[in-house]
């Protein structure tokens, strides 16, 4: 009886489930409906209702950027963009769309050169989710254990030479899809970055009003958060400049 219940149960949450992803994907399909009718406050509504239910994609982000995009929010519209990015950073439609927003509001930061290596690195990572090099990892791993199995056991010298060095190569593999899955769902669960709000800020020397006045950001401006402390964050702009914003000035993702 007992096992009858928890089945029943089990059966239950699944198709509870699957009616909120049929409600949601419907609700997304209206508001996209309404975006097309031009009735972009409509629209908006919608979309941020799917979002307050807990139902969140690239897809989702990227539409209430154009959204905001439309309603000429250029610094909301900046930040759905960057989120959408996150979950979804090989999608050309989002770059696209987050450079024209960025080319429409005031400030134009050149960033730091990158290194080719780091650049790479990020570009490989960027390949897969953190779920997806996950996956790889274990692949690897089956196959290095086929692998070691062959050296251990054969009697071939050949054999032996050459599964020893692809086991290096598998082992090198093995450890770098390790890194970037841990790198990634790091990235995916840190919420270290923003975009200014306030339509104009002065970036102080320290975490205080008094303290020296460094430079100004204009509202829709990217920064990497640093450090906390009590009611002001250290931020990094693109070009490696460094300071301190109130924490209400910035919106985190």
């Amino acid at each position: 009886m007992k096992k009858i219940i928890i089945a029943i149960l089990v059966l239950t949450t699944t198709f509870a489930a699957l009616d909120a992803q049929v409600i949601q994907e419907q609700a997304f399909a209206k508001a996209n409906f309404y975006y097309n009718e031009s009735k972009y406050d409509t629209a908006l509504v919608i979309y941020e209702n799917i979002i307050e239910e807990g139902f969140v994609s690239a897809p989702l982000l990227y539409n209430i950027g154009n959204t905001y995009f439309k309603l000429r929010n250029y610094p909301m519209a900046i930040l759905n963009y960057e989120k959408a990015l996150k979950l979804d950073p090989n999608n050309e439609e989002i770059k696209q769309n987050l450079s024209i927003a960025n080319s429409l509001i005031t400030d134009k930061i050149e960033p730091m050169p990158v290194f080719f290596t780091a650049k790479l690195w990020k570009n490989i990572g960027n390949w897969q989710s953190a779920n997806g090099w996950a996956k790889t990892s274990l692949v690897i791993f089956f196959i290095l254990t086929i692998s070691l199995f062959l050296y251990f056991t054969t009697h071939s010298i050949v054999i032996k030479k050459t599964t020893f060095f692809i086991n290096i190569l598998i082992i090198l593999l093995f450890i770098c899809s390790l890194i970037l899955s841990s790198q990634k769902y790091k990235y995916m669960n840190q919420h270290n970055e923003g975009i200014v709000m306030t339509p104009t800020i002065t970036v102080k020397s320290s975490p205080s009003a008094s303290g020296v006045d460094l430079f100004v950001l204009h509202e829709g401006t990217k920064v990497e958060v640093l450090d906390h402390t009590d009611n002001w964050d250290k931020i990094k702009i693109a070009d490696g400049s460094v300071g301190w914003l109130p924490v209400s000035s910035t919106v985190k993702f």
